[in-house]
């Protein structure tokens, strides 16, 4: 067995030998990939993303929300902080309806990445990161519609009792538009 010294040196032996003949291969899954199961994920968590936000956000459906959430959600946001409880999220999406405007995320067309997550030496999907960027609108009745910001999001997504549940939210990198 390797003491943790030994093993760290061997990796950075590793990544310093042959640099230029190394290639990074990027396992991301894009929606022009031929593997069959790899398209049925990236569609499937397209599918997910669709519903938490088209139903459970854009149309504040809370029960869309719970459905898709695992019971120890957490979200990370870098303006307002975390969220540390389903329950507080589907808090601050019903609170939208108290909002003097309507508001709503679109999923920037072509930025969403799959990564998918195996356990068991690779046998096992258990779950998948999912990386993109998403735009927020907000609209004052009988005005014209504004982008508010646009920002990366890292999503993961764990199977549960045979369901697709979103553990663990990142929502960064938030731009306003100039």
């Amino acid at each position: 067995m390797f003491k943790p010294i030994s093993l760290a040196l061997i990796f950075a032996l590793f990544s310093c030998a042959n640099k230029e003949n190394r290639t990074v291969k990027d396992t991301s899954i894009i929606i022009d990939e031929v593997n069959s199961e790899d398209q049925k994920l990236f569609n499937l968590i397209r599918e997910k993303d669709s519903l938490l936000f088209q139903i459970g956000f854009n149309q504040i459906d809370t029960s869309q929300v719970v459905e898709l959430t695992s019971t120890d959600f957490e979200f990370y946001h870098d303006k307002h902080g975390i969220t540390e409880t389903r329950s507080a999220f589907v808090d601050n999406i019903n609170g939208i309806r108290e909002l003097p405007f309507k508001t709503w995320r679109t999923l920037v067309d072509g930025s969403m990445k799959i990564f998918p997550l195996y356990k068991d030496n690779s046998q096992v999907l258990y779950g998948a990161i999912q990386n993109g960027i998403h735009d927020f609108y907000q609209q004052i009745e009988g005005e014209d519609a504004r982008k508010t910001n646009t920002a990366k999001f890292t999503h993961l997504w764990i199977i549960e009792n045979g369901d697709w549940k979103l553990k663990r939210v990142i929502s960064y990198d938030h731009q306003v538009p100039k």
